[in-house]
């Protein structure tokens, strides 16, 4: 019966690690595992469950070498966090174009905090940003998410030097800038009808002024625009689908201005 030398059971320890590094940088910015509300040590058994697919794209580093081996578990991390960081638009994203409703309607002075990201939210936004957590796993962006740091290996094989090259804040803009027209439609129908009711109400307000329009007028706008909004919360399923594709799509880019 042969036995496996220590030194192969330390390597592959050692490639463990340096993959646990990359996807646990993606997972560390996740959406759902980012939350303040999840265990340190749930994140680290994901990230190490999830890096033993990764294990076969790590090769066999030289152990004498320790300034190497911290330096490739840096490295790796970065990588996978820029990967996170991608992913993790997912729910700003949502939650800044929900954030205008909010201003617009008045609801940003009601501001609460949201469980999912510990941040100060309004009633709007908090509603999209929990909702936008909940799709991201309907729509599978955690499987999205692992699929894209498997990928990264083929682009940023492990041991390339970092190349922070002029198109990584313009793949950055477009991401973002692409990213927002994508879901912006989920708002457009509520911005519009307040700015048709403010026009509709000045309108009123300055033909009769007896009709004291700022009693039951501010009422009628609140409750017009979240008719509207609870409206447009059935086209978010559809909207989040295309960021995610969005977004799934643009890492690669990301991933190629670092070479």
């Amino acid at each position: 019966m042969s036995m496996v030398l220590p030194e192969v059971w330390l390597n592959e320890w050692v490639r463990w690690l340096i993959a646990a590094a990359r996807f646990g940088g993606a997972m560390a910015l996740m959406p759902g595992l980012s939350s303040h509300q999840v265990p340190p040590i749930a994140r680290a058994t994901v990230a190490f469950g999830a890096a033993l697919s990764g294990i076969a794209f790590v090769p066999y580093i030289a152990l004498d070498n320790f300034a190497l081996l911290a330096f490739l578990l840096l490295r790796e991390a970065m990588i996978g966090m820029l990967i996170g960081f991608a992913f993790a638009f997912f729910i700003w994203l949502v939650e800044w174009v929900a954030e205008i409703v909010d201003w617009q309607i008045g609801f940003g002075f009601s501001a609460l905090v949201d469980p999912l990201l510990g941040t100060k939210a309004a009633i709007v936004a908090r509603a999209a940003t929990l909702l936008a957590g909940v799709l991201f796993f309907q729509l599978d962006g955690h499987h999205w998410l692992i699929r894209t740091v498997s990928l990264s290996y083929k682009l940023m094989p492990v041991g390339t030097s970092l190349a922070f090259k002029s198109q990584l804040g313009e793949s950055w803009m477009s991401l973002v800038a692409a990213g927002l027209l994508t879901i912006l439609p989920f708002v457009i129908p509520a911005i519009g009808i307040v700015l048709l009711t403010d026009l509709v109400l000045g309108m009123m307000g300055r033909a009769a002024p007896q009709l004291s329009v700022l009693l039951w007028g501010m009422p009628a706008r609140i409750g017009l625009a979240i008719l509207t909004i609870a409206f447009s919360f059935t086209t978010l399923p559809l909207l989040c689908e295309k960021l995610l594709r969005h977004i799934a799509f643009s890492v690669p880019t990301l991933l190629g201005s670092l070479r």
